[in-house]
């Protein structure tokens, strides 16, 4: 089977697709068994935060929207992210101005574009995409890698706008990890990536910046790499992970810049200048060109792990650079929402670009107040992603605005495609509500409700379900590190009441669950849970905090 091929045949089922915001997407009509109907769920951010043009600690993306890439034509910005095993893969967003950005859907929308299979780790799939142009052809490219399942390809589109993004082209030539293009002036292409240095690594985390040659016309690498940076910008110093590397042509140099240190505390970005595209590079005289590493790892509210960047000229002269970020809610380094991207001016400063300047600290602030829901009578919101490739036959929004949503016996803490629907959380206090209005349980183990997931041993379920006498109830159960933790219940006073459902992130670092039968008081359940339970650093992920649904049911 070609790898373009790879996943069709499991969605050939599908039996009715519909416009949800995203490019075509498939529902379905829910298959026979134990169906959980939501009328209901809301995602809302109640600390209202004006923002400023120079608030320059305000995420741009706020959520898990990590390794951004950004690319200019005319008057049009488009950027995208990672997102690793989650599916559809690579959110894309549009900009007339690098303010405002419209959430324009996925690039990789089709289950034939994206495998991610069970077993699949969730901060395995799609890596560090980056987006490009091609004046010479009129084409976009995106190029990525699907960590674990195929390596590197890029994908290509005549208008994202429209988001018919082509079949994926693998490149088997091209090793590693974090390919992006460069299309000169003079019509020739690069590919640069991060890959094995030559012979044995000197020290771990020894890596590589290559170059290969790209034959637009025919869509095929040609030619053999070549080493531009070996370790990093001092290699006696033994830099590591130097990775996300961009190339530039800007007036008569090339640039390179690069992440170096790993995408923790260390993480900072470099930047290397050469007359050729192919070097020498030599480290521009100031580096690195933004990080927090240097500031006090206790100071309270922090910007972390700042890096992985890209650079853009907008469309009066004035360069930017988009990057990742963190924004822990305490001095321990725990975060809910993952890595972040934020946006900064960028300086020139004796013919070299600067991002941030030595110590310079990035403040957070919040989002505004927002309220937004993961479905309507339309579909799928535009934000809304599944664990993994999702089974043909799992949902459906009914004209009322109804989810029906297939309760799966894949439990969320199996490593599979459960039956479950989330969007990023998108700051540390927030509140989550769910009505869940018909759900039969009928084992111990069958809930449904809301989730709460970092991966499949990092994660938290609010939902109904049996108590140990076998009455319904509202259960919730806190898994960390494959270890459960909390467990509690409320017993329910009707079978057929609506519930309702409410998780609270306190800002502080804590989770506090309730619920309600119809229209009755929530009442507490269990006690609040730490929030570094399912923390990004807990789970040792690259991934934020996922809010949703989910229904598990025994056969």
């Amino acid at each position: 089977m070609k790898r373009s091929q790879i996943f069709l045949s499991p969605f050939l089922a599908i039996s009715t697709l519909f416009f949800s915001g995203w490019d075509s997407m498939y529902a379905a009509e829910v298959a026979d068994g134990n169906v959980a109907l939501f009328s209901e769920f809301n995602y809302s951010v109640t600390s209202p935060t004006e923002r400023g043009r120079d608030e320059y600690g305000t995420p741009l993306l706020p959520g898990c929207y990590p390794d951004p890439s950004i690319v200019r034509v005319g008057d049009d910005y488009f950027m995208v992210n990672s997102s690793f095993a989650f599916y559809p893969g690579v959110p894309i967003w549009h900009s007339t101005d690098m303010q405002s950005w419209e959430r324009l859907g996925y690039v990789l929308n089709r289950p034939g574009q994206l495998d991610l299979p069970d077993g699949l780790r969730i901060s395995g799939g799609i890596y560090a995409p980056d987006i490009s142009y091609n004046p010479h052809n009129g084409l976009y490219y995106m190029v990525t890698t699907l960590v674990d399942n195929g390596g590197n390809f890029y994908v290509t589109t005549a208008d994202p706008m429209k988001g018919d993004w082509s079949d994926p082209v693998w490149l088997p030539e091209v090793g590693g990890i974090d390919p992006s293009f460069l299309f000169d002036s003079d019509g020739k292409a690069y590919i640069v990536n991060n890959d094995s240095p030559d012979g044995p690594p000197l020290y771990d985390g020894h890596r590589a910046i290559h170059i290969h040659d790209f034959d637009w016309k025919s869509g095929k690498v040609t030619g053999e790499p070549v080493i531009i940076v070996n370790g990093g910008v001092d290699i006696s110093e033994k830099p590591v992970w130097i990775e996300g590397p961009h190339l530039y042509h800007i007036g008569e140099k090339y640039f390179l810049m690069c992440a170096e240190g790993g995408t923790g505390p260390d993480h900072r970005e470099v930047i290397f200048e050469s007359n050729s595209p192919k070097g020498p590079f030599k480290p521009c005289r100031i580096n690195p060109i933004l990080t927090q590493k240097d500031l006090n790892p206790l100071r309270q509210n922090a910007v972390t792990c700042a890096g992985h960047a890209d650079l853009v000229e907008d469309v009066n002269g004035n360069w930017w650079a988009v990057f990742l970020a963190v924004r822990p809610y305490g001095t321990e380094g725990h975060d809910i929402m993952g890595r972040e991207t934020f946006i900064h001016p960028v300086e020139w400063v004796d013919g070299q670009p600067v991002i941030t300047a030595p110590h310079e600290v990035l403040v957070p602030h919040a989002q505004p107040e927002s309220h937004s829901e993961l479905w309507n009578a339309q579909g799928l919101a535009k934000d809304a992603f599944f664990i993994r490739n999702p089974q043909s036959d799992s949902f459906k929004v009914d004209s009322s605005g109804r989810l029906r949503l297939k309760a799966s016996d894949v439990k969320v803490t199996d490593h599979k495609s459960a039956s479950a629907i989330g969007r990023w959380a998108t700051e540390n206090a927030f509140t989550v509500t769910a009505t869940l209005d018909e759900f039969t349980p009928v084992y111990g183990e069958d809930i449904a409700g809301i989730l709460l997931y970092q991966d499949d041993g990092c994660n938290m379920v609010l939902g109904k379900s049996l108590d140990p006498e076998g009455h319904d109830c509202v259960k919730l159960t806190a898994i960390s590190k494959g270890v459960l933790t909390h467990m509690a219940s409320l017993r329910l006073k009707s079978t057929l009441t609506p519930v309702k459902l409410k998780v609270e992130a306190d800002g502080k670092g804590h989770y506090i669950f309730s619920a309600a039968e119809g229209d009755g008081p929530y009442r507490l359940i269990g006690i609040p849970i730490p929030a570094s339970n399912i923390s990004t650093s807990t789970a040792g992920n690259f991934t934020g905090t996922m809010v949703g649904v989910y229904a598990t049911a025994k056969k």
